[in-house]
């Protein structure tokens, strides 16, 4: 009897500590799948961004204006259409901004296996 209730102790144990494994396995996901939604929103943001300029600059050049494109030694660069301009980041400065937003992230949890 005492033998069965160590063994029935001991499942106990096991199922808890499989139960906890499960709920982190749970909450990482969880993170990740709002990690994914992010960034998906923020990418199809940044798509609409693209088109709209890109529709904006046909439009332009359908009309005849002039546009430039110029470059100052930083590598920041600037894009001129009709006496509108839009400056552009350098590939340095979207680098930084990557680099910065991963660093702002919580460290994520480490992986079930």
């Amino acid at each position: 009897m005492e033998k069965a209730n160590s063994c029935m102790k001991q499942l106990k144990r096991q199922l808890e500590e499989a139960e906890e494994e499960a709920t982190r396995a749970n909450a990482y996901h969880r993170k990740l799948q709002r990690e994914l939604d992010d960034a998906t929103e923020a990418s199809e943001g940044l798509r609409r961004e693209v088109n709209t300029l890109i529709n904006t600059l046909k439009s332009r050049l359908r009309r005849g204006g002039p546009i430039s494109f110029s470059s100052s030694r930083s590598g920041r660069r600037q894009l001129q259409v009709e006496g509108t301009s839009l400056d552009l980041l350098s590939d340095n400065e979207v680098e930084n901004k990557t680099t910065d937003a991963n660093a702002n992230e919580t460290p994520a949890a480490p992986q079930p296996e």
